[in-house]
């Protein structure tokens, strides 16, 4: 019967994966084809390849530049909800008085609520923060409760005796927190950094609005550079589309290990 279940579930399995996998192969596909054979967005192999001329027509639309964007916009949104998320939670989880315990609610309704964009939008233009800076701002503020909540999970498996332990020793709170309690969180912390680049680095929604000049574009957003009022290169766009996805699916593969152990890190009390 276990054999049978089992079965049963690697099936199901292996369409689901299916189901993930036809859409990138797709577009990985068509990226190797010609403008008129894209088009047709078809799983068959081109009968004529143009693997060289997609990919270097693209490239020199400004995709270098756009990547130095995104990394600027990414490293600097990732630096700041991994600093913020960890000292909050720290807060949050160790002094368990009401106002905590209320503030520790208001982050987990974050994770619910949507953002509203254009009053987000009409305040950091009043401000002038239509930059990387201010693109990086709100992006921190749309992932700091997703980083706070799996912050408080961690924190759950370090005993307080360790803080204590680091107080009569005479560490300060600060040093206390980044050189004692900060380093065994390092399995969520580097899950976080995965969460957070992936989510940051494929914004769309957030980054057209503040970043909207094509000098300041994304990679996300470099595929306008694609589509004109009465014709859209489709294979320029599977191939921008994969290289924008290239760091994300390097990055993901070679770190899926720590995301799983960060997850549950904070699963059971120790």
């Amino acid at each position: 019967m276990k054999k049978v279940s089992s079965t049963i579930r690697s099936i199901i399995a292996f369409f689901i994966s299916v189901f993930v996998v036809a859409p990138f192969g797709i577009i990985i596909i068509n990226s190797f084809k010609t403008k008129k054979e894209a088009a047709e967005m078809g799983f068959s192999l081109p009968t004529e390849w143009n693997i060289i001329e997609n990919y270097t027509e693209v490239v020199e639309t400004g995709v270098l530049g756009a990547f130095w964007n995104s990394c600027i916009v990414t490293i600097l949104s990732v630096a700041l909800i991994i600093t913020l998320s960890a000292t909050a939670a720290y807060v949050l989880q160790r002094r368990g008085t009401s106002l905590t315990k209320k503030l520790t609610t208001y982050f987990v309704i974050g994770l619910i609520i949507p953002g509203q964009i254009i009053p987000t939008y009409i305040i950091c233009n009043y401000l002038h923060l239509k930059t990387f800076v201010g693109a990086a701002m709100v992006l921190t503020a749309a992932n700091l409760p997703l980083g706070t909540f799996l912050y408080l999970g961690a924190l759950k498996s370090v005993p307080r005796e360790i803080d204590e332990a680091a107080i009569l020793d005479g560490c300060s709170s600060v040093r206390l927190f980044f050189q004692v309690i900060f380093p065994l969180l390092k399995p969520m912390t580097v899950t976080l950094f995965i969460l957070t680049f992936m989510n940051v680095w494929n914004d769309f929604g957030t980054t057209i609005y503040f970043l909207n000049k094509s000098d300041n574009y994304t990679l996300p957003l470099t595929i306008y550079n694609f589509f004109s009022t009465h014709s859209s290169d489709w294979n320029l766009v599977f191939a921008d589309v994969v290289i924008v996805s290239l760091p994300v699916i390097i990055l993901y593969f070679c770190a899926q290990k720590q995301i799983m152990s960060g997850m549950t890190s904070g699963a059971v009390k120790g």
